[in-house]
């Protein structure tokens, strides 16, 4: 029987991309991507009000310095009884009451008295630090004896730390490495998720469906269970081509009109234009695509771009002949939870120490996560925009490469029994038999 494994790749892989599902999933998934990390932050801007309190100030000593913000306004009134009939008739949101303090005390007590809804705790915290900045101010000015525009000084004074390679001169940013890194690690987690579980659901119908019969007499079942393999983690690698040259050419094209938009002679335009009314700082606008460029440098794209295609692919190939074998073990859907739990624990474990492995990069959690095969392509993924010695991607890779090895002989001895039995429940104990044979 010659091998057929190319045959069944090829079937799995054009079946899957001629799909009108393939097709607008691949083109919509960048920008649903986008939209899940910025929809939030846009909602929450959205839903948000400006707010107007009624303010009764016993110690006399905010009225005139309290600060409104942009989410908050505070109206000062003398009388209780009508800041109370305010808040109840709606003009109002709700009544701070700021009660009369001992000089002595650094504690401000205050009380908010709403009418229909509760505050919410970000209200309340608002209110807490606008307080508690001019009570810190009241107690160094007018108790104290601190100058004004002394304490100003020094409750502005902040700390900014940036970090610089000796050797290159090139400044590092922390925050689009650790973005990078989970963003990586995520997609991985739900690439082998999603492939795997076609895999499985695609040898669990055919075996159902009685149709692997009539297959397997013409192909072995090792060879159909690698084409299956293989066809799907071509398939993925297509997706996540045409995803990365979509975002290639997005970014060159941002920063195109970027630099095409501060071509202009800055300083005769005196650093800034009159557009629709309003200034627009040109040289800030150079800046930030200066600043754009100097962050996509930090971080070695071509180099991550390409061990994420080999972690990827290494932990498809580790996962989801495990996924097949046990599409192949089961006869229903419901059989197969006793069986994915033992393979989602490794990568979900690695996805929720994605955390701490992003506190240290290089602690001793981060170095063995990333050599475990089945929890180093996701962990590796996360710690190489921190820079990793290469003998450690080495053997990390290696390992991976020895692991989909294992995993694959392992799941092909339960596979080309389990095709062809029917009627009988199956366990750990018989799978093991099945090894074994």
């Amino acid at each position: 029987m010659k091998n057929n494994t190319l045959v069944v790749l090829q079937r799995e892989y054009f079946t899957r991309v001629k799909k009108k599902s393939f097709v607008i999933m691949t083109l919509l998934m960048p920008i649903l991507m986008v939209g899940l990390m910025f929809a939030p932050a846009l909602l929450m801007d959205i839903g948000k009000e400006h707010k107007t309190f009624a303010v009764i100030d016993e110690t006399a000593y905010y009225a005139g310095v309290l600060e409104n913000s942009a989410k908050s306004t505070f109206v000062f009134m003398s009388d209780t009884a009508s800041a109370r009939d305010s808040v109840v008739k709606g003009s109002y949101v709700a009544m701070l009451v700021i009660e009369k303090r001992n000089d002595t005390s650094n504690v401000q007590n205050m009380k908010l008295f709403y009418s229909e809804s509760e505050p919410s705790l970000e209200t309340v915290g608002e209110i807490t630090d606008a307080i508690k900045t001019q009570l810190q101010s009241l107690l160094m000015h007018k108790i104290e004896g601190v100058d004004k525009q002394v304490f100003d000084k020094i409750n502005k004074a902040s700390v900014e730390v940036t970090s610089q390679d000796l050797v290159t001169g090139m400044q590092s940013y922390v925050e689009v490495k650790t973005i990078f890194g989970y963003v990586c690690g995520i997609l991985i987690y739900f690439f082998i998720f999603i492939f795997g579980s076609q895999i499985m659901s695609g040898v669990l119908e055919e075996k159902t469906s009685r149709i692997v019969e009539v297959i397997v007499s013409s192909v072995k079942p090792m060879q159909l269970m690698l084409g299956k393999v293989l066809g799907l983690a071509f398939v993925g690698f297509t997706q996540l081509v045409i995803w990365v040259v979509f975002g290639f050419l997005l970014v060159t094209i941002t920063s195109f009109i970027a630099g095409t938009a501060a071509a202009p002679d800055v300083s005769a335009m005196a650093g800034s234009m009159q557009m629709g009314g309003q200034n627009i700082d040109m040289s800030a606008m150079t800046e930030m695509a200066g600043k754009v460029g100097e962050m996509i440098a930090s971080i070695n794209l071509p180099y991550l771009i390409l061990m994420f295609f080999f972690y990827f692919l290494g932990g498809y190939f580790l996962y989801a002949s495990l996924f097949a074998a046990i599409g192949a073990a089961v006869e229903t859907q419901e059989e197969t939870s006793q069986f994915m739990l033992p393979i989602t624990i490794p990568l979900l474990l690695a996805l929720i120490i994605s955390t701490n492995i992003i506190m240290e990069p290089n602690g001793q959690i981060a170095f063995w996560f990333s050599m475990i095969p089945f929890t180093s392509p996701i962990a590796m993924m996360v710690r190489l925009p921190f820079g990793v010695p290469m003998w450690e991607v080495g053997i990390s890779l290696a390992l991976l490469v020895a692991g989909f090895i294992f995993t694959t002989w392992l799941a092909s001895r339960i596979y080309r029994v389990g095709i062809l039995m029917y009627g009988k429940k199956v366990n750990y104990k018989e799978l093991w038999k099945w090894i074994k044979y």
